[in-house]
């Protein structure tokens, strides 16, 4: 027995040293070593070298100061330095920066004229190095960089404390992507109480329709009648607020006019007469929403006329004149 007790004790004892060997000697280097572990890296951290950066300013120079501007302060497209700029990307990692560049720059490309992945994790460097963050000894890496948990800085960079509140959040998309994913369908469903009682509202889909119900009917038919009339004035009212938000670009780049007069004029007509239609589907009268869907008509053709349709802008294919005041 001895022996035995010998041998354990033997054995206990050099477990106790080899864990003493690879386990941190206090509670404090422990905890340090599991944040180190674990603290995501940032642009702060040295994420692209030098000699990446140079590569992305020649590149740039070379496709992108048309609509950027040499200094990346912005032209026809938006700046990509600053606050604004910073703020735009704080929400996502790095990587949104880099797909942005990839595969949506430039603005409907043809095949031939898209970027390689070396050449975006190359203007991503030099982004990063205009816009103050350090470099390091290693190159941002194009491989897999869609799927990069690089970060940004905590916050909303520097004087966003200070300045308006509506300031802090860019927009994601343009436009037109506002218009067609919140006004159009919306605003449609609003119309079709001219044609259909509000228990019908939103239609369904055809019963000839082979596969049935996909996901987005089913969507589309969990809010119904009234209460999906409601829905869709109040989609309306809220999100003309976003008409006004700061960085707002048209499908073209150029900077919605958020500044004009009629700009103004026409967002709070937007908004008034979506209020109105909210109170009316209150109401379920539906001969009172259906005369007044014609004012909805006219608030919407009012910015279009002098800022979407004048001299030749209507159409999917001619956008370049779109956003300028008549």
């Amino acid at each position: 027995m001895s022996s035995v007790r010998r041998v354990l004790v033997t054995t206990l004892a050099t477990l106790t040293f080899v864990t003493l060997l690879i386990t941190p000697s206090s509670p404090g280097a422990q905890a340090g070593a599991q944040a180190s572990a674990q603290a995501p890296r940032t642009v702060q951290d040295g994420v692209y070298s030098d000699a990446q950066a140079s590569r992305g300013q020649t590149l740039y120079a070379q496709r992108c100061t048309g609509c950027h501007g040499p200094a990346l302060a912005g032209a026809s497209a938006p700046a990509l330095t600053g606050d604004l700029f910073t703020n735009k990307f704080r929400m996502e990692p790095l990587s949104a920066l880099f797909i942005q560049i990839r595969y949506a720059m430039p603005p409907k490309a043809e095949a031939n004229a898209q970027l390689t992945s070396e050449q975006a994790a190359d203007l991503v460097a030099h982004v990063l190095k205009s816009n103050g963050f350090p470099a390091g000894k290693t190159d941002f890496p194009p491989a897999d960089a869609t799927n990069s948990p690089i970060g940004w800085p905590a916050g909303r960079g520097v004087g966003a404390s200070s300045a308006p509140s509506p300031s802090w959040y860019s927009p994601t998309g343009n436009l037109a992507q506002l218009m067609r994913g919140v006004f159009f369908h919306n605003s449609n469903l609003i119309f079709s109480i001219q044609e259909l009682e509000a228990k019908d509202l939103p239609p369904q889909p055809p019963s000839t329709r082979p596969d049935g119900l996909t996901t987005f009917d089913w969507g589309l038919m969990a809010y119904t009648g009234w209460p999906a009339v409601e829905n869709a004035t109040t989609a309306l009212a809220d999100a003309s607020a976003l008409l006004m938000l700061p960085g707002t670009r048209c499908e073209n780049g150029r900077a919605a006019p958020i500044t004009e007069p009629d700009w103004i004029k026409f967002t709070d007509q937007m908004i008034s007469v979506a209020r109105r239609s909210y109170r009316l589907a209150q109401t379920k009268d539906k001969e009172a929403l259906s005369k007044f869907t014609l004012d909805l008509s006219n608030a919407c053709n009012a910015c279009h006329r002098v800022y979407r349709d004048v001299g030749g802008r209507g159409g999917a294919g001619n956008t370049s004149a779109r956003c300028m005041h008549r």
